[in-house]
């Protein structure tokens, strides 16, 4: 059983119907039979899929330089031509082997279910405090989907305890990808893939070692594993190839392959003959230290300590993430993924014509070893004009904060109006946040984009900045309304709701934040 030859993975036709292709057939079908997506049964084994193949690819086929991917993104390769480049590397997809410990030695049983993030833990299961996530939900899993949810497992992995590394780009990291519109001719899977794979040229800058070029390098499961008992056992980038980020294996694991049964697979409802319901592990695996910094990844790079990947966070992620993931945020040290980068350096040059791709988003919110919530969104890049970097840099971050600042008044006049002694209030009041960003998100986005029309001068720019205090003071007025006479009210006192609503209004004049967008 190989993931590279053997036909198991589900995707999407334009016509609607699904296929079960090998993923070297990316490109065998056109018109409209042309694949334009992954099926997968759960959200993070879809972003997992789409980052499978984009390392796949990005190690097996990466052009040489814009041109030759100019050249395949106009021309994609035929499904013969990837075979040939995938199969140099078919021994390191092996289903009994890939992403599992080389030798692993006698280590700790464990349920298949342990493999996904949001899964309880043993202490959780033992004292029974599995309220929301219930333990024993997935007990069998087909053979191909186990070696996915480990990849997902490996590239994602939080703190797990003593021992149990994070992977190499930290636990639960933001993951950002270019995706063509919708309506754009050339939205196939293959261009999906394609536009999120840097040349070699792109590349080159990021090596740091030119020693570690055997296969087992780029892909450590294929000698034995660089364990990390004692305190100097950290893998620094020249301690291995720079595609290893793409595969990185922090976890020392071994899927009990060997007693696999037949049934029905707990994540996708469907028969398999190779069902597998339990791995071994063991603690120091691979531990990821230094300058590791994958392309998929936006990062805070803090001057005096380094890189650190974006996680995602309570929330989600909303418009106020827009400045530091499509366009790089130097006031608040944010880096945009390399993949963006190379997007807006030249590769939106090179594709032209009205293309404006979509960022897609998405990662866990980690808190240590728990899963608190899987995020995912979809941001628009605009295409924002080298004239318009500053007005960009300027006109959100004064739009956000003017936000931030309207939701926090907000939030303080619900309390008021709910309770009888606000400060000693303890309820959650996070979804005033949650809502007040994803009821203005739609405006905000159309705003920005007449702020950075190449046509757009400074009294123009002055005047949608005024729309939006408007609109955010009606906003907030409005929202404020429906939460003071909810079911929250402890007593339904209206006095008390009207006071609130009255400093509420004197806030929303006097913010200091929401000043600067007066006209």
């Amino acid at each position: 059983m190989n993931l590279i030859s053997d036909q198991w993975m589900r995707v999407m036709c334009r016509d609607g119907t699904k296929e079960v292709i090998a993923p070297y057939q990316l490109t065998e079908f056109s018109g409209d039979k042309a694949i334009v997506d992954v099926v997968a049964p759960r959200a993070d084994l879809k972003g997992t899929l789409y980052q499978f193949l984009i390392g796949l690819v990005q190690t097996c086929f990466a052009p040489r330089d814009e041109d030759e991917w100019e050249e395949y993104w106009l021309e994609p390769p035929t499904s013969k031509v990837l075979q040939e480049a995938f199969e140099k590397h078919k021994a390191a997809f092996e289903l009994d082997s890939f992403m599992q410990d080389y030798d692993l030695p006698e280590g700790e049983g464990k349920s298949i279910s342990a493999l996904y993030i949001e899964a309880p833990g043993g202490k959780t299961l033992k004292d029974n405090l599995d309220h929301f996530i219930k333990g024993g939900a997935i007990q069998n899993v087909d053979a191909y989907w186990a070696a996915i949810s480990l990849f997902t497992l490996q590239i994602n992995a939080p703190s797990g305890g003593v021992g149990h590394r994070v992977s190499v780009r930290g636990g639960g990291p933001l993951t950002t990808l270019l995706l063509p519109p919708e309506s754009a001719e050339k939205n196939s899977l293959w261009h999906r893939i394609w536009l999120n794979v840097l040349t070699q040229e792109e590349m080159e800058p990021l090596v740091i070692s030119s020693e570690h070029n055997k296969e087992a390098d780029i892909f450590p499961w294929l000698a034995p594993t660089r364990t990390s008992e004692k305190k100097d056992g950290e893998t620094h980038p020249e301690h291995a190839h720079l595609y290893q980020m793409y595969w990185c294996m922090p976890r020392r694991i071994h899927l009990d392959i060997e007693n696999a049964t037949s049934g029905i697979c707990d994540i996708t409802g469907q028969q398999s003959d190779q069902l597998i319901s339990h791995f071994t592990t063991k603690n120091y695996g691979v531990n990821y230290s230094g300058n590791w910094r994958h392309p998929l990844t936006p990062y805070n790079v803090d001057p005096q300590k380094g890189a650190f990947s974006i996680k995602a966070q309570p929330g989600g992620v909303t418009y106020r993430h827009w400045l530091g993931l499509v366009l790089d945020d130097a006031s608040n040290h944010r880096q945009v993924a390399k993949v963006v980068d190379a997007y807006d350096r030249g590769r939106r040059d090179r594709i032209g014509g009205d293309f404006v791709p979509r960022l897609w988003a998405f990662g866990y919110d980690m808190d240590n070893m728990k899963a608190r919530c899987w995020y995912e969104a979809s941001l628009p890049l605009f295409n924002v004009p080298e004239v318009k970097r500053d007005d960009a840099h300027e006109f959100s971050e004064v739009m956000v904060e003017a936000v931030i600042e309207v939701i926090g008044n907000v939030r303080n006049a619900v309390k008021s109006a709910w309770f009888n002694r606000p400060k000693d209030a303890k309820g959650d009041l996070s979804f005033v946040d949650i809502e007040f960003w994803t009821q203005t998100e739609s405006h905000f986005y159309t705003l920005l984009e007449q702020a950075l029309s190449v046509e757009c001068n400074e009294g123009e720019l002055a005047n949608i900045k005024e729309q939006w205090r408007v609109y955010l003071r009606r906003k907030a007025l409005t929202l404020f309304d429906h939460w003071a006479l909810s079911a929250g009210n402890e007593d339904g006192d209206m006095k008390r709701s009207v006071k609130a609503r009255t400093d509420l209004e004197k806030w929303l004049r006097i913010g200091k934040k929401i000043k600067k967008l007066a006209a």
